[in-house]
């Protein structure tokens, strides 16, 4: 099949230099993954826009193009958009470009005004909640979660990692409402946790080295309280014991306590890390069963997901 895939080269999430290379990940091995691919990084006309399938890969739909007849071209039209709960606003990257990030109700109007197909969100029930009441029914939902590639990185077994349970990443108090990681925040005060700080304050290592820290430690914490975020994917892909904040989205994802990984919340969190940290070991079987289920949600799992989706889609 042709794919069309749309995004502008100078979005930061897209760098090499990125903290996390998860949607650079998903981006090369949707390119990878069609067997021709036209990339369309500045205004045009759907005339001139050869494909079966076209990805608008604009993460925050921040990026300005206009691609003229779109509505009315022949080909699936799938729209990317992360943070579903993202709010109207100019905001500046750090070291980065301003741009401006559309809110709910800009998102779902454009997409419907270039004909979009399906939104590709990678999650269900942010899309349901902030995104779904100002869609047209036609408009579906392409699930898939955040979904990083499996670095090179050394498959140690816990008992010769560091015997820690490791908190990592934002720790963003949020706003209007939206505070994603209070459990995060809360956890990285406890005293069995061993706090590294996120890689834009100097700390832990990022991008494509991001596995390979995560290596070093036989535990390691994926917290968000609002959504599935890449952690959850990251940490049991470099062979930790995840303890994971509950999600339903990563139950259906086949992630179990006590099979694939440990759910924790405030009550059983210290529990559960004393537990770990006096026998690792008995803890070997969980984390390789995670890894294994992880692996089943990587951007080249994404890509196939797209293109059997796609290639349905043409022959019905």
């Amino acid at each position: 099949m042709k794919l069309a895939i749309v995004y502008n080269p100078q979005e930061p999430k897209l760098g090499f230099g990125a903290y996390s290379q998860t949607y650079r990940d998903m981006f090369d091995a949707v390119v990878e993954r069609f067997e021709n691919v036209q990339h369309v990084t500045q205004s045009t006309s759907a005339a001139d826009v050869e494909a079966d399938a076209i990805l608008i890969y604009d993460l925050h739909s921040s990026h300005e193009i206009e691609i003229d007849g779109l509505a009315t071209h022949g080909a699936v039209v799938y729209s990317y958009m992360n943070d579903p709960h993202q709010r109207d606003e100019t905001v500046t990257y750090r070291g980065g470009p301003t741009v401006h990030k559309l809110g709910a109700v800009a998102r779902c109007r454009r997409a419907a005004q270039r004909g979009v197909h399906f939104l590709v969100c990678p999650y269900a029930n942010g899309f349901e909640r902030y995104l779904r009441p100002y869609l047209p029914a036609e408009i579906g939902l392409f699930w898939f979660p955040a979904a990083p590639r499996p670095r090179r990185v050394v498959q140690s077994l816990l008992t010769d990692r560091e015997p820690a349970v490791l908190v990592n990443g934002h720790l963003w108090p949020g706003r209007n409402g939206f505070r994603p990681y209070e459990f995060r925040r809360w956890a990285a005060q406890q005293p069995r946790s061993t706090l590294v700080p996120h890689a834009l304050d100097a700390g832990a290592a990022s991008g494509s080295l991001y596995q390979a820290f995560l290596a070093r430690y036989a535990g390691a914490l994926a917290a968000c309280d609002a959504y599935v975020v890449p952690k959850y994917l990251e940490i049991p892909l470099a062979g930790c014991l995840c303890f994971a904040q509950r999600h339903d989205e990563y139950a259906e994802m086949g992630f179990g306590h006590e099979t694939s990984c440990i759910f924790v919340d405030r009550d059983n969190y210290t529990r559960e890390v004393e537990k770990f940290l006096r026998c690792p070991q008995q803890y070997q079987a969980i984390a390789d069963q995670g890894r294994e289920v992880a692996g089943r949600w990587t951007a080249a799992r994404f890509a196939d997901a797209l293109y059997a989706h796609a290639l349905a889609q043409r022959t019905k």
